[in-house]
């Protein structure tokens, strides 16, 4: 390995390809972060130029890796890292020599700078070879064409590809410095830039020899910098493996790989209080299935590199199983998987907030069909309903379904028998069956509307709807636009009074603990709810009959008292068993074993009640000084050792030291984590650390 300081005069010198492999990630720098902070550097550069003591700006590093190739061709050599800097600077080259062109000016310094973006068309055997850089395979297509001028008349656009963007970044700025000049001034403005660009910008330049391994520098530049996906990472792994050993990387790229580059993979997603990468956590996903065990986040990529290590047959196939779950997982995702009898049935199972039972439905949809697969999903939705609505705990459901997964695995006996022989067996408050009659208690009993998430409960209440509907051919689909009414209002007082010759206050406490259960609750159109909220029962149930074709609201009684709420509840409790059937063996089993002390009965994580009208005001804030450690031990609540977290997520999660509305800085939380005497952090069970180049925290283990 050597390393030299090299001008990009130097860098871009004649005829040489710089070629980014295609495994490596897109192009994906921004304005805020790294365009802006390069023209500026540009500028400043600029403006001492003339300095007879000005050093060359540092850019950063590059590493290259000398590529074979034939004698009197042109000298090929990849881009181990440094791609997005190369580009970057490719672009404004782009944007400078186009200016030119624009201003109808041709000087010497134009000829030097389009030199170093296109070879000598003596030299090159085909089109793309003209450019001296030719990055991923993604950004082939828009990068030719900003090279040969197809983004001129360009402006910006969300709708832009990133790199036309930073071509028309680069423009603007240009544009804007000369507008400001006389004239007469500006070729010589474009001429100091050129300038700049050619001699007074340096990289180091760090040449790999044969005995150097590309892919271990690789991680290593790419842990200590820039933050790469653990997905970029394992794609690197893996097509280098395959291409090392000679395997035809370009067919398998387009026919594997690129379908994982679409934007809906590359968007994020929330996975309980953190946000990751969609394409990053179906990845969790699939080493779960492929290894029966779970994965943490941050152990996606060396759990893969080490699976395959080196070995090509073994990478292949990752690849292609990795491809065959992620066409599964897509379209569990959007809902299009399966037959209109399971999508159903998956509505249904977002009732309950878990991701850990995905697996178990990835390798249901790969491995079975038929009824077998739907026994199997009508099974785990069963079960999991239920808890939800009895409000058992789910923490031990990751270790519960990858038990599952190892029993289906081995395919002893059909799916759905292993599936409920496993569930009923379950004991502990954490993995037992409720009963039908714990079910039916809880939904006479529990508050479920302060409980559950709105979305969760609205699939509840359709559940009902579309069980009590026998003259319906399609079931109401689950995003109709429907809100949750309370039919006796929350601000009951207003014009519900108390029937006359009961206890005022037995009649008061009965009304308000039944207020928030599933007998009190129906479905409406947003519309109708706003003019409904408050009205009298006479009122509301008039509107009710008159607009809504809902089956709930269609046999609504004259009067609307506790009494008729209790039997609403038991209406419901019978069809919620009905529609979520317990295996009738070993029925008694728990009975007994749901308690109250057993219960979760305090409100979804991300569940915020609204506001009801009436209620006396929030409390001040106090101005006592809080505990910002309690705050960071808060946020890491629930989560496994080994998981980290960002400020921004720490931030975000709310506490009893700081609510919802009065959050933490990130400033408070950094001085915390990071002490400014260089000692460490104090916070209990909680190590402060950078991680892909971002402030946070890591669980202890």
């Amino acid at each position: 390995m050597e390393a030299h300081p090299r001008r990009l005069k130097t860098v871009f010198r004649s005829e040489v390809r710089l070629v980014v492999p295609l495994f490596q990630r897109p192009y994906v720098w921004d304005e805020d972060e790294q365009w802006a902070p390069l023209w500026e550097d540009v500028i400043a550069t600029f403006d001492r130029r003339e300095d007879a003591e000005t050093t060359p700006h540092f850019l950063g590093a590059i590493v290259l890796e000398e590529k074979r190739h034939a004698l009197g061709s042109i000298e090929v050599r990849e881009v181990i890292d440094g791609q997005q800097r190369l580009t970057t600077l490719q672009l404004l080259i782009a944007a400078l020599r186009d200016t030119y062109a624009a201003e109808g000016i041709k000087t010497r310094s134009l000829s030097r700078l389009s030199k170093t973006l296109v070879n000598d068309t003596d030299y090159v055997d085909g089109p793309n070879e003209e450019f001296k850089l030719w990055p991923t395979n993604r950004d082939r297509d828009t990068y030719a064409a900003v090279m040969r001028g197809l983004h001129l008349t360009s402006t910006r656009d969300p709708a832009l590809p990133r790199i036309a963007s930073a071509y028309v970044y680069f423009r603007e700025q240009i544009d804007a410095l000369v507008s400001g000049c006389k004239e007469d001034d500006i070729e010589a403005v474009l001429d100091g830039l050129a300038e700049v660009m050619l001699e007074h910008l340096e990289v180091v330049v760090i040449d790999l020899g044969v005995d150097d391994n590309a892919q271990v520098i690789f991680e290593t530049l790419n842990a200590r910098g820039t933050a790469l996906r653990a997905s970029d990472l394992i794609k690197n792994a893996l097509f280098r493996t395959l291409q090392d050993s000679s395997r035809p990387v370009e067919a398998l790229y387009e026919k594997l790989w690129e379908p994982l580059e679409l934007p809906q993979w590359q968007k994020d997603v929330r996975l309980g209080r953190l946000t990751r990468p969609r394409l990053d956590v179906y990845v969790g996903y699939f080493l779960t299935i492929l290894l029966r065990r779970e994965v943490q986040s941050h152990q996606l990529f060396a759990t893969s590199r080490s699976y395959f290590a080196g070995d090509a047959d073994r990478a292949e196939q990752f690849l292609t199983d990795l491809a065959q779950y992620a066409r599964i997982y897509d379209e569990l995702d959007d809902g299009t998987i399966g037959t209109p009898a399971e999508r159903r049935l998956l509505i249904q199972l977002e009732i309950v907030d878990t991701h850990t039972v995905i697996p178990v439905l990835l390798w249901l949809f790969a491995h079975t069909d038929g009824e077998e697969r739907l026994r199997s999903i009508a099974l785990l939705e069963a079960y999991l309903v239920r808890r939800a609505v009895c409000r058992l705990t789910p923490k031990n459901y990751n270790r519960l379904f990858l038990e599952l997964l190892r029993r289906l695995s081995s395919g002893e006996t059909p799916a759905h028998e292993t599936i409920e022989q496993f569930l009923v067996q379950q004991d502990s408050d954490s993995g037992l069956w409720p009963s039908d009659e714990d079910l039916a208690k809880s939904l006479r009993t529990l508050p479920l509307y302060r409980l559950l998430k709105r979305d969760r409960l609205q699939r509840v209440l359709l559940a009902f709807e579309n069980h009590l509907t026998t003259d319906r051919t399609e079931p109401v689909p689950a995003s109709s636009k429907l809100s949750i009414e309370h039919l006796m209002p929350q601000s009951w007082s207003e014009n519900w009074p108390l029937p006359p010759g009961l206890a005022a206050e037995s009649e008061e406490e009965q009304r308000d603990s039944l207020l928030h259960t599933i007998g009190n609750l129906t479905l409406v159109t947003g519309k109708l709810n706003s003019s409904l909220s408050n009205g009298s029962w006479a009122t509301k149930r008039e509107h009710l009959l008159t607009y809504s074709a809902l089956t709930l609201n269609r046999t609504l009684p004259r009067d609307w008292t506790t009494t008729q709420i209790e039997h609403r509840s038991e209406a419901f409790a019978q069809a919620a068993i009905a529609i979520w059937p317990r295996p009738a063996r070993d029925a008694t089993v728990t009975v007994r074993r749901i308690a109250d002390a057993d219960r979760v009965l305090t409100p979804d994580r991300d569940h915020a009640p609204e506001r009801v009208r009436n209620q006396r005001s929030a409390a001040p804030r106090t101005s006592a000084r809080r505990d910002i450690g309690q705050h960071i031990v808060n946020a890491f609540t629930g989560l496994e050792g080994g998981d980290f977290l960002t400020i921004a997520e720490i931030r975000k999660v709310p506490s009893p030291q700081y609510p919802v509305d009065d959050l933490p800085s990130p400033g408070a939380i950094s001085a915390r984590l990071f002490p400014g005497n260089g000692g460490r952090t104090t916070v209990p069970g909680v190590v402060g650390e950078i991680f892909n180049g971002r402030q946070g925290a890591r669980k202890a283990r």
